[in-house]
């Protein structure tokens, strides 16, 4: 997606409790310390990033793939302080169609933080992005993700067996299909 041609900058999105902006690079120590946690990356493909050099350079991926169109990521930020304690991020554009992922410090869990950050990004990217779906793979013991989807009313379509591979550990999982269509979207 060329998003020069729809944004004019990286937007700020903003709720009662958090912001969502661009990662910066001084978010990178924030970024290592709780990807290390295996509660949050139990679910992923990989276990983020090993080292404060390599979440250097994955702000930078991530901000290049930006600019490249393939992958809006926004830093979820403590309101207060500005401390990043996750990302969500839209990617995999096709046609009217993203994909939307998220993880969080586990210090934030059951706060309802995630609920923000979801509907802010679903706003954003039906009404800002003009996009028609929105779906998430979810690996099939991810009850915490399935339910938050499930209260955006996100639609099950079925899961892709042994889908997704993980980077590190090489095992395999189904992963669940999700979808929710901007007619569907209430905020």
């Amino acid at each position: 997606m060329d998003f020069a041609k729809v944004l004019k900058e990286f937007p700020v999105l903003k709720t009662d409790r958090i912001l969502l902006r661009k990662l910066r690079l001084e978010d990178a120590p924030a970024l290592k310390k709780y990807y290390s946690n295996e509660n949050v990356y139990r679910y992923l493909d990989w276990n983020g990033p090993e080292t404060l050099e390599r979440s250097f350079e994955i702000i930078n991926l991530w901000n290049k793939g930006y600019d490249e169109g393939w992958i809006i990521r926004f830093a979820i930020a403590d309101k207060e302080t500005d401390e990043i304690i996750g990302t969500i991020f839209l990617n995999e554009f096709e046609g009217k169609r993203a994909e939307i992922g998220y993880e969080l410090s586990e210090n934030y869990w059951r706060r309802g933080i995630m609920t923000e950050a979801i509907s802010e990004v679903l706003s954003f990217g039906f009404n800002q992005l003009g996009l028609v779906r929105i779906q998430a793979f979810v690996c099939s013991e991810n009850v915490a993700s399935t339910e938050i989807l499930k209260k955006f009313e996100f639609k099950e379509e079925g899961c892709l067996r042994q889908f997704e591979c993980h980077s590190v550990t090489g095992e395999c999982k189904d992963m669940w299909v999700y979808s929710l269509l901007n007619t569907e979207f209430q905020k």
